[in-house]
């Protein structure tokens, strides 16, 4: 039961190492999943750039009809639809929004300084949600929410990911959940939502059907002066069929965009926070490395300055391990072809059917402790200080954006993210910060939406900010 509410992250492969027989684990009537505690390299095989395997449309039903890329299942089509993007989401073309990225970095500072001289008790997992939202809204739409702008950080709307994540659970099951939800009147999500959530999530919708009328309507030719957006590009790609660039494609790709890049990277966030401000060796570490860039400077560090800093990227490398942006299996199935699979020591070799499903689990790489020695523990100096052969090992298993021809789209946007936001919020605020009354609970995932989700009853991400703190 506790699985179907998407609890207890590690079920998986908990069933799987309870069995005596082997890697594989039969989950489903047409899946089979390979417990990557047992044999992570077939990660590699499975999630290669050049293995050509479809994903499971059923899995991936609950991210809408598969109009969008990341729900799209056919390996041929999604080559079309993620080529009409790429340049997008390109390493250069994403430098351009670093100072968008610093001035909602520089909003959040202020707000958190604000509160500082309040003496208030600041719940940074809701600030982290706000500021992953105003940024992705406005490099992918641009519609930005001005989240960072509310006097609560949201509070009162902080489930709004959570509900959409669990909106995608029930979606796969049951195919009429959304399409159900957005009938619903105003006047009774009014009546029914007392914590605002809901409305907020249809909010978000029909900000992107207004944004994707918007790059219709002007055939993805933005006004003189501004930017094409996410949807211009996409209206403009040759990569695909003019009858493709329609209403539900455009929104669908928007919608997932920002579920994408928002929770994920604020769970990251929240968790790094935590831990550096727990342990006072990697505090101390951290903002010695941080202050020694910055000297005298007062502006915000940009991101040519952040990323070139080895314990803070260690730092953020152990806080995706420990957090795994995806906490759901990533399934892939072969039409064309029959899929092999020896074990690990080389004695048997089982061949699947066409069609046949196979599944892994970011997790069981994260947590091997083969890989990565005392796997629970955050130690941003195994980055640092492993030799060589073993980083490279460690590297190869490292896969929180995934790898091959489906590995996140947004990666670029997350890393700066990341580099920017916790390189310039302990540089800034680190030694007047301190947590309140949190524990490693509160800000650890136990709930597996696709994305990992911290307990129902946690309190949050609790700080204080000041001289007196």
């Amino acid at each position: 039961m506790t699985a179907s509410r998407g609890e207890a992250g590690n079920t998986l492969s908990r069933c799987a190492r309870c069995m005596t027989y082997g890697p594989i684990i039969r989950i489903n009537p047409w899946e089979v999943h390979i417990d990557g505690q047992i044999d992570p390299a077939f990660w590699h095989v499975l999630y290669s750039q050049s293995t050509k395997l479809d994903k499971d449309g059923w899995y991936y039903s609950g991210f809408g009809s598969g109009l969008s890329t990341v729900a799209t299942s056919s390996s041929e089509l999604h080559r079309a639809r993620r080529g009409a993007v790429s340049s997008y989401f390109s390493a250069g073309h994403v430098r351009k929004y670093e100072p968008m990225v610093l001035a909602q970095v520089s909003k959040l500072i202020a707000r958190l300084q604000k509160c500082s001289s309040n003496d208030e008790v600041v719940d940074l997992a809701n600030a982290y949600r706000c500021l992953t939202i105003d940024v992705v809204t406005s490099f992918s739409v641009p519609d930005p929410r001005k989240m960072l702008e509310l006097d609560d950080f949201g509070k009162g709307s902080n489930g709004l990911m959570r509900g959409f994540s669990k909106l995608i659970t029930l979606q796969r099951h049951m195919k009429v959940v959304i399409p159900l939800l957005e009938l619903i009147p105003d006047w009774l999500v009014t009546a029914v939502d007392t914590s605002g959530s809901f409305r907020q999530l249809m909010d978000f919708r029909i900000s992107f059907q207004k944004a994707a009328q918007q790059a219709l309507d002007r055939k993805g030719k933005p006004p003189p002066g501004q930017e094409p957006s996410n949807l211009d590009t996409l209206y403009s790609a040759s990569e695909l069929a003019q009858n493709d660039k329609v209403m539900n494609y455009f929104v669908e790709e928007a919608t997932n965009i920002t579920g994408a890049g928002t929770e994920t990277t604020a769970s990251t966030l929240g968790l790094l926070t935590y831990h550096v401000l727990f342990d006072r060796d990697v505090f101390d570490k951290l903002l010695t490395e941080l202050s020694a860039l910055a000297g005298n400077n007062t502006e915000l560090m940009e991101l040519r300055m952040l990323e070139k800093l080895p314990y803070l990227q260690g730092c953020i490398n152990e806080a995706l391990r420990l957090s795994n942006p995806v906490t759901g299996r990533l399934p892939r199935f072969n039409p064309r072809a029959a899929t092999t699979y020896t074990t690990p020591d080389g004695k048997t070799t089982y061949t699947f059917p066409p069609n046949t499903v196979m599944s892994m689990y970011m997790p069981d790489l994260h947590f091997n402790a083969s890989i990565f020695p005392s796997p629970h523990t955050f130690n941003p100096s195994r980055w640092i200080d492993t030799l060589p052969e073993h980083l490279k090992e460690m590297h190869r298993y490292f896969v929180p954006f995934s790898k091959g021809s489906r590995s996140c789209l947004g990666i670029e946007v997350a890393k700066m993210e990341l580099v920017l936001t916790a390189g310039n919020v302990f540089q800034k605020l680190g030694r007047d910060m301190r947590l309140w009354e949190t524990t490693k609970r509160d800000v650890s995932w136990a709930y597996d939406f696709f994305a990992p989700y911290i307990p129902v009853d946690s309190k949050g991400l609790r700080v204080k900010i000041g001289k007196s703190s």
